[in-house]
């Protein structure tokens, strides 16, 4: 099942969802669901380890900026 972006042509909300068959998405933010989906690429897997920091979903692990992780 793949995870699709979309960008909501309502309130410009950016946001991620996986969906299944016939599924439609909506925007989380205000249920529209006239979106702009997005390439969504797949990243590899981070290496496990105590030095290597875990996003915190507000952008603070310095892998993402705080608009992407919400």
């Amino acid at each position: 099942m793949p995870i699709y972006g979309y960008v909501c042509n309502k309130c410009g909300h950016r946001f991620e969802t996986l969906l299944y068959a016939n599924e439609t998405a909506n925007c989380p933010s205000c249920q529209s669901t006239d979106l702009d989906q997005q390439l969504s690429l797949i990243a590899k897997p981070a290496k496990a380890g105590p030095d290597v920091p875990m996003c915190d979903g507000a952008g603070g692990c310095g892998r993402c900026s705080p608009d992407l992780c919400a």
